[in-house]
């Protein structure tokens, strides 16, 4: 039985189409539509079908109920990584928990349909695979994007609810700036030319706002992937340090981020642009289950930090509610 993928990327048409995904090679340069775990412990690339799309296509759906854990658990753990935090000498941590909502998967299709009418700005998907079951999402944050020999990437961190008008704070602004100071020296490492940088400026994705850094540079075609996995995961949603920050998430987070948190996108000749798989849920049958995610840095409040992901997890909340 096939597996399918539908897409939008910002400013073009839906794509769909049916195929297989299949593990791809991380040593050379992938093409196609291709998605990763959070730690990119797994890329797979998926491999179109030449049969016809079916009126009605057949969607997976795992058996294996994510773990969704309290508020109370909530935050007895931040406190905790709080603590550790500072025990361990790091900067930020993204912790990430999981929301159980009621939904009914035969709308699975029009709850797509309408994320693409709603939100022109962001990266739209469905996927269904018997590899990770169905997902849908739209993510506002560009990984890195590619046309001709010039590359892109963006820092997008710091997080408000879309009607705040009150001024960034420090720990918004400290937030951003771990993570485009990680693009940019990771960048210098593999010594790019004609870095340039824009920003940070205020941007609105669904029902919050964030703090966005554009940086552009020089990029070969056969450095592509090799330069996404140079950056991911960034300290927007791991941490800084890094490898302090995974640690901790590792020991602080139960449940599996899968999905959520990894690469998704296409990858061609002529122009590629993987995103940051954000903003997105797994499809149950009878429930989705979104992924949310809170920057933590030494001035963070846990209850703050909750109510950040409550605020997050309505940009597929307001489309739930809708159809």
């Amino acid at each position: 039985m096939l597996e399918t993928i539908k897409y939008r990327i910002p400013g073009e048409k839906v794509i769909e189409q049916n195929g297989t995904f299949i593990l791809a090679d991380k040593k050379t340069n992938t093409f196609g539509f291709i998605l990763s775990d959070f730690q990119m412990n797994s890329v797979y690339q998926f491999v179109s079908s030449e049969m016809p799309m079916k009126k009605k296509p057949v969607y997976f759906f795992k058996r294996k109920i994510p773990l969704v854990f309290s508020k109370d658990n909530y935050l007895l753990r931040a406190n905790y990584l709080l603590q550790m935090m500072q025990i361990s000498a790091v900067s930020k941590v993204v912790f990430s928990r999981i929301k159980k909502v009621a939904f009914d998967e035969n709308k699975t299709n029009d709850f797509f349909e309408t994320l693409v009418k709603d939100y022109p700005d962001a990266f739209v998907y469905l996927i269904s695979s018997k590899i990770f079951g169905t997902w849908v999402g739209a993510t506002p944050e560009t990984l890195i994007g590619m046309e001709g020999n010039s590359g892109f990437t963006m820092a997008l961190a710091g997080t408000k609810k879309f009607t705040d008008v009150s001024p960034w704070g420090t720990k918004e602004k400290e937030e951003q700036d771990f993570v485009s100071q990680f693009i940019l020296d990771k960048l210098k490492t593999k010594k790019y030319d004609s870095i340039q940088i824009n920003g940070p400026q205020e941007i609105t994705a669904g029902a919050v706002k964030h703090l966005r850094t554009d940086i552009s540079f020089s990029l070969d075609q056969k450095d592509f992937f090799s330069t996404v996995k140079l950056l991911h995961p960034t300290p927007a949603v791991s941490g800084f340090p890094q490898k302090k920050a995974l640690d901790l998430i590792t020991k602080f987070e139960p449940q599996n981020r899968e999905l959520y948190a990894g690469i998704i996108g296409v990858i061609s000749k002529e122009k590629s642009k993987i995103f940051v798989n954000l903003r997105c849920c797994q499809i149950k049958r009878g429930a989705a289950y979104l992924y949310l995610g809170g920057g933590f840095t030494k001035d963070s409040i846990p209850e703050m930090e909750w109510d950040e992901t409550e605020n997050k997890s309505k940009t597929l909340l307001n489309i739930l509610h809708k159809i």
